[in-house]
Order: structure tokens, then C-alpha cells, then sequence
């Protein structure tokens, strides 16, 4: 029988960046190229952390970020490493526990000019029912249903650089204490790349109040706004702002600021 029509519904689709959930982890949560490398396949580790069996696609895809830190997919953009990678496999089951390794590899860049690309490898826990019969039809119709059931998915960033990608620079353009429980920060990033940054707050004797790790401020958009919680209620205080670089939490910032 042909089938005229195929209905896919989209359940219940979480999207989350980077990190370990409830029925699945990840590690690392971001994998880097560069032309300089002679190292042109990576490999990441995918755990089924839930007690049932689950089957999971892999893709790549493109967002671009706004200044609250809302990713939104899209299918191009200028910065985009799709075209320079490729992957596999695309499809997998797991049983509760067990572990599948994705291989990221690096594409040629010799059409590619210089500078910094960005994708995020995305993998979708999903259910594909069996198909049915739509009770809805006329009795002669020969269209059936499938339910596609998309649970959540969990991105990590693909970063290529080739040649001179440039330099990464972050500033602070303002602040605000939030009653005293959490600081309002609005960064931008200067320079021709990706800034990855972590932010901490601390106090006079060097204490920390604050701390938040792996801030990303992408090449579609200058600047970020991003909340630091306070581990205890601070108001009218001196204390320091430091920025540390993401890997090799260097020290890439720092100002003192009034809460």
C-alpha cells in the first residue's frame, strides 16, 4: 500500500547546552580544531544514564546567539563549521549504562579563509512509533501515521580555527546588584573570535561570593548578559570582578566594582 502521507509529531523537545542530564552525559563538552593540528579526529563519549534503553541521532547544526544568551538554530550562517566536518555514526541504541563513541573529524580548509567557525554536534534522545492507521481517514484512505517522539536533545560546540582566527577580548560594559542575591553583568566581546570566559566575584580578603564557569560569547553578537548568584546577601561592598580564561583559567580581566 503507498503511503500518501506521513504525519511527525514533535513531543515534549527539550533543548539543552552542553552537560550531564538526567538520562544522559557527555565528555568533553566541546571539541576544538585548528589547522595548526596535525590532529584531525576527535572523539566524544555519549553514556545512557537512564534505565531503559534509548536510541539517539547525531547532527550538526547552527545557532545564532542574542545578548541574553538564547541560542536560536538556524540553518547558515556566516561563521559556520558544517561544511568542514563530518561525522559518525549518525544513529545509535543504548542499553541503561552502556557508552558510544562519536568521531568528529576535521575536513580540508583550503577553501576556507582565515579565521574562527562554529557549529554544535547535537544528539537526540528519540522514540520512532511504528506506524498506524489513521482512524480520522475515510475508510478507503491508505495514509498513515507515524509518531516521532523528540525527548530532548544536548549540543556541544564544534570550533575550527585556521590560520590567524585573532584574538579574543572581553570587557565589562556595566553591572547591577540584584537584591543582593545575584550581580547583573553585561560583557562584550571584542577581537575575531569566540570569547570563553568564566566570571567570579571576590571580596576584599579574596574570598569568593561568585562564580560562574564556561561563559560563551559567539561571533553573532557583541555583547552578553549573564547573572553571577551570590552565595551570601552582599550590598554596599567593594569587591572585584576577575575573568578567567575557559581553559587555561588564566587571568584575562579584572575590575573593582561596587555592589
Amino acid at each position: 500500500m503507498k503511503i500518501k502521507k506521513i504525519y511527525l509529531t514533535i513531543l515534549a523537545m527539550l533543548m539543552m547546552s552542553e552537560s550531564a542530564l538526567a538520562n544522559i552525559s557527555i565528555f568533553p563538552y566541546s571539541v576544538d580544531f585548528s589547522d595548526k593540528s596535525r590532529k584531525r579526529v576527535q572523539s566524544i563519549r555519549v553514556i545512557n544514564s537512564s534505565n531503559q534503553t534509548q536510541t539517539y541521532r547525531v547532527s550538526v547544526v547552527n545557532f545564532d546567539q542574542d545578548e541574553n544568551g538564547r541560542l536560536k538554530e538556524v540553518d547558515e550562517n556566516a561563521t559556520s563549521a558544517k561544511k568542514y566536518v563530518t561525522y559518525s555514526p549518525r544513529q545509535f541504541t543504548l542499553k541503561p549504562n552502556d557508552v558510544q563513541t562519536i568521531n568528529i573529524a576535521r575536513k580540508s580548509l583550503s577553501s576556507a579563509s582565515d579565521g574562527e567557525y562554529v557549529s554544535h554536534l547535537k544528539i537526540s534522545e528519540v522514540n520512532i512509533g511504528m506506524p498506524k492507521s489513521d482512524k480520522n481517514k475515510d475508510a478507503n484512505s491508505n495514509t498513515l501515521s507515524m509518531e516521532l517522539k523528540a525527548l530532548f536533545a544536548v549540543t556541544i560546540p564544534v570550533t575550527i580555527e585556521k590560520g590567524e582566527a585573532g584574538i579574543s577580548k572581553t570587557s565589562l560594559v556595566n553591572f547591577k546588584n540584584v537584591d543582593g542575591k545575584k550581580v547583573n553583568f553585561t560583557f562584550k566581546r571584542e577581537g575575531t573570535k569566540s570569547s570563553r570566559f568564566n566570571a567570579v566575584i571576590l571580596g576584599e580578603k579574596g574570598e569568593e561570593f561568585g562564580r560562574v564557569n564556561g561563559i560563551k560569547i559567539y561571533m553573532t553578537t557583541d555583547t552578553l548578559n549573564i547573572d553571577v548568584p551570590l552565595n551570601k546577601n552582599l550590598k554596599n561592598m567593594n569587591a572585584l570582578l576577575k575573568l578567567e580564561d575557559a581553559k587555561s583559567k588564566e587571568e584575562i580581566f579584572r575590575q573593582h566594582i561596587r555592589l
